[in-house]
């Protein structure tokens, strides 16, 4: 078998009937969906159960919640497949996405990890590339060192099965970026890895998403990279960009606490600690015109950004 598609799935039955149907309508053949339940606490295993019941490509595996990252490892151990291709039980992929992963593997022998661009929809029905800039229009490989610094690989990849065995499988008690923690482990190791740009996964950019818990993801990855740092397959160059990516997520740690505290009204320090995230902001005109704003007035800048953030909430 060239595919198993590993669905970890955790109170997903609002999501999991349309997530599995992607799946299962693929235009490839050779490929089976594992469903993975993470001791789910509403009808998820039922619903999945009933899947497995009308459809012989899928299997269910089952056991008490560990988290995402327990999940995908049962998926991946009974996976049957050549590659696995994780994929959130709240995410869906084209109908062309095996067959064109398939095609890309073929073209492309020799690694270990193929990844592809996806299309990201908003709450209020727009859409757009998951990646965008210059960097994702074609074909290419990504490094250690890239991945460090800013993680290039969607979840949605096609991972060698005997991949995940030589890394460890994903780390388990990890709650959150056990995928980029993976990609680095992985990477780290040797293996090596393949972009498309080819858009072959849909992700639903949900605000009660998990990513979206923005303290807890940059302590995850802090965690990640301190570890990571410590291997000794790295050398001097990539510890030096592990503690840059620290630093950096300190920094926007630093950034989330200081916009938390100007919600509350709480206006002490905010000009001093506004002056310190300066390298938190992607966007160094959107900082210099907040920081214009909070010259003038915490309370005004205050006021300008939770109107801004309202208007994105409810497009």
């Amino acid at each position: 078998m060239r595919f198993s598609v590993v669905i970890p799935a955790y109170n997903a039955c609002e999501t999991l009937e349309s997530t599995v149907a992607s799946a299962l309508g693929q235009d490839f053949g050779d490929f089976e969906v594992v469903i993975s339940d993470d001791g789910s606490t509403d009808d998820t295993l039922v619903l999945a159960r009933s899947f497995a019941a009308a459809d012989p490509r899928v299997r269910v595996v089952t056991a008490d919640n560990g988290g995402c990252a327990e999940a995908r490892n049962r998926g991946f151990e009974v996976a049957g497949g050549d590659f696995c291709l994780p994929l959130d039980s709240d995410d869906q992929i084209v109908p062309n996405c095996l067959s064109a992963m398939s095609a890309f593997i073929d073209a492309r022998p020799g690694f270990d990890i193929y990844s592809s661009n996806g299309t990201r929809l908003m709450p209020d029905g727009r859409s757009e590339p998951f990646f965008a800039g210059p960097a994702f229009a074609s074909e290419t490989s990504w490094t250690l060192d890239d991945i460090i610094t800013v993680n290039r690989i969607n979840i949605t990849s096609a991972v060698r099965r005997d991949l995940w065995a030589r890394v460890g499988g994903f780390t388990s008690g990890l709650r959150y970026a056990e995928d980029y923690d993976f990609w680095l482990r992985a990477l780290s190791l040797g293996a090596l890895q393949i972009y498309t740009p080819q858009r072959l996964g849909i992700y639903l950019n949900r605000a009660g998403g998990k990513s979206k818990n923005r303290i807890p993801h940059a302590e995850a990855q802090i965690g990640i990279l301190t570890r990571l740092a410590a291997m000794r397959e790295l050398n001097d160059v990539q510890r030096e960009l592990c503690a840059r990516k620290i630093a950096l997520l300190r920094t926007r740690i630093a950034r989330i606490d200081l916009e938390t505290r100007l919600q509350k009204g709480e206006y002490g320090g905010a000009r001093r600690a506004y002056l310190g995230v300066r390298s938190a902001y992607l966007s160094q005109p959107m900082y210099a015109a907040g920081l214009a704003l909070m010259l003038v007035s915490p309370r005004l800048y205050a006021s300008f950004f939770s109107s801004r953030d309202a208007r994105r909430t409810s497009a």
